[in-house]
């Protein structure tokens, strides 16, 4: 049975250990110097030590942790929200719903493009509010994008990641069993209650898929930070960039190191935090 499985999927492993299991090995060859177009060709871990002394890397560390899960828990949250308002619609409102999923279909460069259309000193509201009169310049515009802080970012990472939080944990709701939630209320638990005891705990899962990508998607994205990022500290994934392509060929190791981190980084990442939703679930159940 097993081998008629493993036969099966060989058509899918084959593609896959070629291309990503020989680029990863690939890219941690040539982090510890081998494989390089230029060097001496012998094993070493001076481009690793030198990102742990590097103070820029440890801000770009820094603002991709907080761009990720700032960008990931509000649209995890966001995503609930709207689905719950959903599923509470009458059946012949729920159309209205597919509005909210128009960002699932836009490309992250576009919602990137989007909000520096809508949010820069020079973009629409600034443009709206300058007309109005209420703001005698352009200047006068709260600076938004390109701070330090990431949060032109943030508003980018949330257009995408609210509707995907809520087709994720829409499709838990929909398929919900509404008897579970009257059976509750005839036995007196109140509206609090019942959310937190019959309709959160089965949405948990769901929830937390949604974070877990998010979080990494945001963590590792290029586009959105390309468009909306701050040229110091900048994204991990623009200091790969920079070096790579804008930075002589022996500094090449420093870009294959930070690539290995973060890789190493997404699947500790995702094993420890299944780890804790696992644990945060069985407390629950506990109680």
């Amino acid at each position: 049975m097993k081998r008629g499985i493993i036969h099966g999927l060989l058509p899918l492993l084959l593609p896959y250990c070629a291309l990503f299991c020989a680029g990863l090995a690939l890219t941690l060859a040539q982090s510890l110097g081998l494989f390089l177009p230029l060097g001496s060709g012998e094993v070493s871990i001076e481009h690793y030590q030198t990102l742990i002394q590097d103070q820029g890397i440890r801000q770009s560390l820094g603002l991709s942790l907080s761009v990720a899960f700032f960008s990931a828990t509000g649209s995890v949250l966001g995503g609930t929200v709207l689905a719950l308002a959903l599923w509470r619609m009458p059946p012949s409102l729920r159309r209205v719903g597919v509005v909210s999923k128009v960002g699932l279909i836009l490309p992250h460069v576009a919602v990137a493009f989007l909000v520096l259309l809508l949010l820069s000193r020079t973009g629409l509201v600034a443009s709206v509010l300058f007309q109005t009169g209420i703001i005698s310049s352009p200047e006068e515009f709260p600076s938004i994008l390109h701070t330090g802080s990431g949060l032109g970012m943030i508003l980018a990472f949330l257009l995408k990641g609210v509707p995907f939080a809520l087709l994720l944990i829409g499709a838990v709701l929909f398929g919900f069993d509404i008897r579970l939630i009257q059976t509750a209320r005839m036995l007196g638990a109140g509206p609090l209650r019942t959310f937190r005891s019959v309709t959160l705990p089965r949405l948990l899962p769901a929830m937390h898929s949604a974070f877990i990508i998010l979080f990494l998607y945001a963590f590792g994205s290029f586009d959105i930070p390309f468009v909306l990022g701050e040229s110091h500290p900048g994204m991990l994934s623009i200091r790969v960039f920079d070096i790579f392509f804008q930075r002589d060929l022996s500094q090449r190791p420093q870009a294959m190191a930070i690539l290995t981190l973060m890789f190493v980084f997404a699947a500790l990442f995702a094993m420890l935090y299944n780890r804790f939703a696992a644990y945060l679930d069985g407390w629950r159940r506990k109680l």
